[in-house]
């Protein structure tokens, strides 16, 4: 069969997007956003700033490393910025980062309705300085050559972004008749964002809906709460602004593939745990498909070669027959070599079509992300865990009276059933037990269990919401037993969370601070985008036993070393125990910073215990 005619960048994309016909080669778009940014010597917030600027240091990078896609905007957050009191923290080496949700509560979000309904919708400055970037391109040229699109944050997300993430999760459990109202709202400041990308000359708007994630809502929850606002949404753009759509969500998302492959966008792009391949092969007839080289472990940590082969295997695996486009899981971080930048684009441009899979050489040792294999991939922290073994391994006449509380108080936890819970809380008081050991061996077992299975996909985060409601219903019961004994504050202390500097996602942060609260820790919640000297302070004044930082950024884990290195200044360097976790944390990255790793709520929970373990030795 011979090779498809040459095309350009823009003919390309669109034809492996669209799904209209084999491209001549693998299509590739590098996410050139903030890490584009570098190459034209302007920090990220001068660029945000100024749209002409971004748009010419993004020019630079394409120059440079070459993509068939170049983009305007770099993240989510439009939308809520055009919301008033919405305020972000403008960074130089990432993405800005959300510090004050503008609607926290039901009176900010009905005043600001009612300004908007009078007064119509108000574009932030930046959403005008993203026009003046699409006008800059296209006066540069890259539309004749390249498409241009651009991340608009979607209806449910940008809804969750108004209110905080954890309370936009109790009012879908507890006040869904609000939870639809902001994110009307929210719809309709999404669709006016789209508007003006369209008008500045964009090709296509890529709706960034994380919060719809499995790992998140619970796919019936999304099919009721996220989905209707999608399909509005994306006939919005394909009738009426005659553009194109796409959806981008992250992580684990398989239950909600064929939700997805039929909410009318043309692409679908993310992590698309649990793999790409398993994608292709579910909705790749109908749906193109753009991903997923994963960003961290490959991109950033991984070699030019192994970057090489992980193109392969995509191209192996998900676009043999077309309708894929190559492309970072997610954003891409300020400090991806440039090496290993040109291994992806360069390796896109030589795989041709048709394509010849067995030239791509043995790849039966290279594994797509979502693989149980892929470096990226994570042991959930209860593996072998001997506590939880134990307690299943007796049953009926093997299991004393204490094991059958426990036992019945795991159960009561994973079942939400509150009643239940204090019923055998009482019964484990009436069987000599502490209140320590019904708390720690039989209710935060309970949580740990359901904090393993959200970690295998197998139950969601309003699922630990819901589990650790049950929790408090029996606490009530144990606090003036723990206080009589002179354990309220348990026998663990307080610790101190918080999302670093240039982050903004805290579902994990929220899970760990939900956790050791389970555990009997007292929890001092910093929030977001919180400083080193913050983070000291709080410890300094709350006399905390640990610090613990979340991570979703590579440029961000420099705020964790700065914690480490002042208190090292201060001679205090073993006073806390320090740990860090998510996206962009690894247990070589802590190393190197001296400090502990966390890869999960549960694991975060025994690195203090056994730091308060040692402290009351």
């Amino acid at each position: 069969m011979a090779q498809v005619e040459k095309m350009t960048g823009r003919e390309r994309f669109f034809s492996a997007c669209l799904m209209t016909g084999m491209p001549d080669q693998v299509p590739v778009v590098p996410l050139l956003m903030t890490r584009g940014i570098r190459e034209g010597g302007i920090t990220v917030d001068a660029a945000l700033r100024d749209g002409v600027a971004s748009a010419h240091a993004k020019a630079k990078a394409e120059q440079k490393f070459g993509g068939d896609a170049i983009i305007a905007g770099t993240d989510l957050f439009t939308p809520v910025e055009c919301v008033d009191g919405c305020e972000l923290d403008y960074l130089p080496y990432a993405q800005p980062s959300l510090v004050k949700h503008p609607t926290p509560t039901k009176d900010d979000f009905y005043r600001f309705k009612e300004k908007y309904e009078r007064d119509g919708f108000q574009p932030s400055a930046r959403v005008l300085e993203i026009q003046k970037e699409i006008k800059t391109f296209i006066e540069l040229g890259y539309k004749d050559t390249h498409a241009l699109p651009t991340p608009v944050g979607g209806p449910i997300t940008t809804a969750q972004l108004m209110t905080g993430s954890s309370e936009f999760l109790t009012y879908l459990s507890d006040d869904p008749d609000y939870a639809h109202e902001v994110t009307e709202l929210a719809l309709d400041i999404v669709k006016n964002v789209c508007r003006m990308m369209f008008e500045a000359g964009l090709d296509a708007c890529n709706i960034l809906d994380p919060f719809n994630s499995t790992d998140i809502l619970p796919p019936d929850v999304y099919r009721k709460h996220g989905l209707p606002y999608q399909l509005r949404l994306f006939k919005y753009i394909n009738e009426e602004l005659k553009g194109a759509a796409f959806t981008h969500t992250c992580t684990f998302t398989q239950p909600i593939w064929r939700d997805i492959a039929q909410n009318g966008c043309c692409n679908f792009n993310g992590d698309m745990y649990p793999g790409m391949d398993k994608a292709k092969q579910a909705i790749g007839g109908e749906i193109s498909l753009m991903g997923t080289l994963s960003p961290f472990s490959t991109l950033v940590h991984g070699s030019p070669q192994e970057v090489r082969n992980e193109v392969k295997k995509l191209a192996a695996e998900v676009g043999y027959n077309g309708g894929f486009i190559c492309m970072p899981g997610c954003d891409i971080d300020w400090n991806v070599p440039d090496e290993n930048m040109k291994a992806m684009i360069d390796q896109c441009a030589e795989i041709k079509y048709p394509m010849d899979v067995a030239a791509l050489g043995d790849l039966s040792e290279v594994y797509l992300a979502g693989h149980p294999k892929h470096p990226g991939k994570r042991a959930p922290s209860t593996e072998g865990d001997e506590a939880m073994a134990s307690l299943w391994a007796k049953q009926g006449e093997d299991a004393s009276p204490k094991d059958e509380v426990n036992q019945k108080l795991v159960e009561a936890i994973m079942e939400y059933d509150g009643d239940k819970a204090i019923e055998w809380t009482k019964k484990g008081l009436e069987r000599d037990m502490t209140a320590q050991e019904i708390v720690f061996d039989g209710l935060s077992l309970g949580m740990k269990i359901v904090g393993d299975m959200y970690e295998r996909n197998e139950r969601f985060v309003t699922d630990m919401l819901k589990a650790a409601k049950t929790m408090d219903k029996a606490m009530p019961v144990l606090t003036p037993l723990l206080e009589a004994s002179g354990s309220g504050d348990g026998p663990t202390g307080t610790v101190v969370v918080g999302l670093v500097r240039g982050n903004t996602q805290d579902i994990g942060k929220n899970l760990v601070c939900l956790m050791l609260k389970a555990n009997g820790f007292n929890v001092i919640d910093l929030g977001k985008n919180v400083k080193p000297e913050q983070f000291i302070d709080t410890a300094e004044r709350e006399n905390a036993i640990a610090i613990g930082m979340s991570v979703m950024t590579n440029s961000s884990s420099v705020y964790v070393k700065k914690v480490k290195d002042m208190l090292d200044e201060q001679g205090k360097g073993d006073k806390y125990l320090l740990m860090c976790g998510g996206a962009a944390a690894n247990k070589g990255i802590a190393r190197e910073m001296g400090v502990a790793y966390g890869l999960d709520a549960n694991a975060a929970v025994a690195l203090v215990r056994d730091r308060a373990a040692q402290a009351a030795a």
